[in-house]
């Protein structure tokens, strides 16, 4: 964990935002340039793209590049969940393999939590993971999957083990939403516009 102040913090990041940010560059080319700078999420731990930056150090950076006017690390499911999630979680081959693709935007996620007849309570969870060798095999449908239409990743929770606690017997799964078998429908109604993810 840094051991720096947030006013330290601050003149760090004046620092180097005066040698790297360029309005005429893409955005890509900028998250880019945040994510090796480790400034897109700097609460991770660095072994996991950010900086160990506790609450005030992070609100430092936060502050730091609004006040420059400059555009902001990208944000999202996969930002606020996904890659917190894996850092403390994940395996090192994990960590390498995902949240770099957050960290500069070029992954966006969705989260697969809600079903049909289960809303989020997890105790109602009905979407079944079934081991068959190197693989899951994965039955089940989920609903209200905000950003589902777009999302290259997803963040699947599945029933591993039906005879535990409600509970309990729960996996959290990083599934490839482009992956035959996964069907994408829109639910529609008066007053908004979602998807629902189908598994089979």
């Amino acid at each position: 964990m840094s051991e720096q102040t947030a006013s330290e913090v601050s003149e760090e990041l004046s620092a180097w935002l005066e040698e790297n940010w360029d309005p005429e560059i893409t955005l890509a080319e900028w998250w880019s340039r945040l994510s090796e700078g480790r400034w897109s999420h700097p609460t991770l731990p660095e072994e996991a793209g950010g900086r160990g930056y506790n609450r005030e150090q992070s609100m430092a950076v936060t502050v730091g590049l609004a006040d420059a006017n400059v555009v902001g690390p990208p944000t999202g499911l996969g930002h606020m969940l996904a890659a917190p999630t894996i850092a403390v979680h994940g395996t090192q081959e994990q960590i390498d393999r995902f949240i770099p693709e957050i960290l500069d935007g070029s992954t966006a996620w969705c989260q697969l939590f809600s079903e049909p007849n289960a809303g989020s309570d997890l105790a109602g969870l009905q979407a079944r993971a079934i081991r068959d060798g190197d693989e899951w095999v994965i039955t089940g449908q989920k609903v209200w999957t905000s950003g589902g239409h777009v999302a290259e990743k997803g963040m699947l929770i599945a029933r591993t083990d039906p005879e535990a606690p409600k509970h309990q017997g729960i996996t959290y799964f990083a599934i490839d939403m482009q992956q035959p078998g996964i069907e994408v429908r829109p639910l529609r109604n008066d007053w908004t516009r979602t998807f629902q993810r189908s598994i089979s």
